[in-house]
């Protein structure tokens, strides 16, 4: 019977039945109705927890410094750099997508409703869950866990994350450099991503020691306004993160989010106008890949 379930949510899920939005994400309506103060709320209770926060991206602020008027605010709460952050993530790469985590806050237009979304580290832990210890895997569930807490006594909702059969797709992709030496790469890809309007807002050295480990933080503003004020789940992956690490051989691997993936979890809910967008990220990351590799 609960081989049966199993197969049925997979079946439900990778067919796209279910609504990928709240598989893959959980969205708190929080009680607050000051913007900046469920911010600054949510930053506290993460902290009191010893969540540590590293930077909060004001994107709605940036987005309208631009001239856009109608963007909803909407800021990001990166953080979540656990001490096994090193080890878990030169073993698993991927998870440099839920490690750090990024908090999306984001306001409703028509009724001023304030809502915080957090992404279901059961994805990724299905998928590549197995490679890391059991208290390595126990410390990104605790973290989890205590965020949840976090935002449920601010919503007052308790929300469970949905445990899903892992998933037949990579949930990045990733490519190896072999003409490069890290160092050279990692100077190069900055630049390329610079070029193609994937700003680069900085980057976490993981590991300055063999094996070298960073993850690059990159934004591109009219990507974001364009997607996040339709789909603000998306934001639990800003900025994008792109990471590049060393391998044993001595070559270098890059990868990111595997966007066709998402493209595909999403063409239900996503008009050609936005699919094109996130194809066209996928291109400018790969295109500057390219480019730092010299081809």
């Amino acid at each position: 019977m609960i081989k049966f379930f199993i197969l049925l949510l997979s079946l439900f899920f990778f067919s796209f039945g279910m609504d990928p939005t709240k598989v893959m994400y959980l969205t708190y309506p929080l009680k607050e109705r000051d913007f900046k103060k469920a911010v600054d709320d949510i930053k506290k209770g993460m902290e009191d927890r010893k969540i540590k926060v590293i930077r909060v991206l004001t994107i709605s602020d940036a987005i309208k410094a631009r001239g856009s008027t109608d963007f909803p605010n909407y800021y990001v709460i990166f953080g979540c750099e656990i001490p096994q952050m090193k080890d878990i993530l030169t073993k698993v790469p991927a998870f440099s997508n839920i490690v750090p985590c990024s908090i999306a806050v984001h306001q409703a237009e028509d009724n001023g409703k304030i809502y915080a979304t957090i992404i279901n580290e059961n994805v990724f832990m299905s998928k590549y869950g197995h490679k890391l210890t059991k208290e390595e895997r126990m410390e990104i569930k605790k973290t989890y866990r205590n965020i949840r807490l976090v935002l449920t006594q601010m919503s007052g909702i308790k929300l469970r994350p949905v445990k899903i059969p892992s998933p037949k797709e990579e949930l990045v992709y990733e490519e190896e450099v072999k003409t490069l030496a890290y160092d050279d790469f990692k100077m190069l890809f900055k630049t390329s991503l610079d070029g193609v309007n994937m700003n680069v807002l900085d980057v976490l050295d993981i590991s300055k020691e063999t094996p070298k480990f960073s993850i690059f933080l990159a934004c591109n503003l009219s990507y974001g306004e364009a997607i996040l004020k339709d789909i603000p789940q998306f934001g639990t992956l800003a900025p994008c993160r792109v990471y590049v690490y060393e391998k044993p051989d001595g070559s270098v691997a890059v990868g990111y989010i595997n966007i066709p993936f998402l493209l595909k979890s999403y063409k239900k809910y996503m008009n050609k106008e936005k699919a094109e967008i996130f194809r066209k990220a996928d291109e400018d990351i790969k295109s500057a890949i390219k480019e730092a590799k010299g081809e």
